[in-house]
């Protein structure tokens, strides 16, 4: 069983862009993602915490 890849919103957004240097993706658009719950996401304190393979998945239109 292979480790999920929990990664706060900063840090997801980093490695979008890492990939992509010129993306659309904001920090505001995966807030509102999780909102809503569309990606698995949970709080830690003050910290949004997310599925980041979810996250791709969700932005690859699976």
């Amino acid at each position: 069983m292979a480790l999920k890849r929990i990664r706060t919103i900063k840090e997801a957004l980093q490695l979008i862009k890492k990939e992509d240097c010129e993306t659309a993706i904001t920090e505001h658009f995966i807030r509102q993602l999780c909102k809503n719950n569309k990606i698995k996401c949970f709080s830690s304190g003050n910290k949004i915490l997310l599925d980041f393979d979810d996250l791709i998945s969700k932005l690859s239109g699976g």
